[in-house]
């Protein structure tokens, strides 16, 4: 039965039958007899097959408790896990897509080296998104820019980031009329005014970068629309590296995909550009050995010690 339950759960979360099927590895048709047999367990109906999905009142009253029989056992397998060599469980890390690419490598080959038993799932979004999942208690660890107080999550900084503007070096001459051994030392001192006629990508502003951009972009007097916008840095380097417009992006991210960027030409930017990357955890959670060390591997590969502004 209490597979059934988690199956409801993630049927709510997923929206659809569709998506939760295909995320619980299981058919349309084996999920919608599981639900209707908890319908005819409860005696009454859950929810509205409809497009989208929506739950009738018992069916958000079931919901309260499968999610709350969902942490219990959760919280029992954890510390089922701490008896167990190895660990046992499920490790829920917010990350950045880019971020992911960049750090989860060394990361997580690190963690299962101590701790084989416990498997690691990664939610990807945005900055805005992965800190409301501290927020919510719905990650374990969040690795994010946390730029206030977050009730309820404990910060710890991690490492110091630096978003640079990456642009070919031809549409960099192009639009400065300048060479770029030239153009760039202009740029870092007088800022980005020279290059109101080049095409921008952007992120979108839910994350840092895009941020970032827009604000750069403003104070240099250059009306902030870009020609393309995304929630993949990638996407957008590889347009940046095929000389469609000037990109964004965090330095050490060009530093890990310098097999792409490496004929891109990096501009500094404002002091507003640089800003703390911290670890965001559940101020409300139990100690976990899992969270623990996974703080403790991802602090010695990535940690430095630094002063806060």
């Amino acid at each position: 039965m209490l597979e059934s339950w988690d199956w409801f759960v993630g049927l709510v979360e997923a929206g659809s039958f569709t998506r939760a099927s295909d995320e619980l590895q299981i058919s349309q048709q084996t999920l919608s007899s599981r639900v209707a047999a908890l319908e005819r367990e409860l005696g009454c109906k859950l929810v509205v097959r409809s497009t989208p999905l929506a739950l009738t009142r018992a069916g958000e009253t079931f919901l309260a408790y499968a999610q709350e029989q969902d942490l219990a056992r959760s919280i029992m397998l954890r510390h089922v896990g701490e008896a167990t060599i190895g660990g046992s469980g499920k490790l829920k890390v917010g990350i950045s897509n880019m971020r992911g690419r960049v750090l989860m490598p060394y990361v997580i080959d690190q963690f299962h080296r101590s701790l084989p038993g416990v498997s690691v799932k990664l939610i990807e979004g945005t900055n805005e998104e992965l800190v409301r999942l501290a927020e919510r208690n719905e990650a374990d660890v969040v690795v994010a820019h946390f730029d206030s107080t977050h009730p309820g999550v404990t910060t710890r900084p991690l490492y110091r980031e630096e978003v640079v503007l990456a642009v070919h070096p031809r549409l960099l001459e192009k639009h400065t009329g300048l060479a770029c051994d030239e153009a760039v030392p202009l740029l870092e001192s007088e800022g980005l005014a020279r290059l109101s006629s080049c095409p921008f990508l952007l992120e979108t502003i839910d994350d840092i970068s895009g941020r970032v951009a827009r604000s750069e972009l403003q104070s240099a007097g250059i009306k902030p629309s870009g020609l393309v916008e995304s929630e993949n840095l990638m996407t957008l380097l590889a347009l940046s590296v095929a000389g469609i417009g000037g990109v964004f992006c965090p330095a050490n991210m060009l530093d890990a995909t310098s097999s792409l960027t490496g004929d891109l030409v990096r501009v500094r930017l404002s002091d507003a550009a640089t800003y703390d990357i911290s670890l965001g955890m559940p101020a409300s959670a139990e100690p976990w050995t899992p969270a623990q060390m996974f703080e403790d591997v991802i602090g010695a590969l990535f940690g430095e010690s630094f002063e806060q502004g």
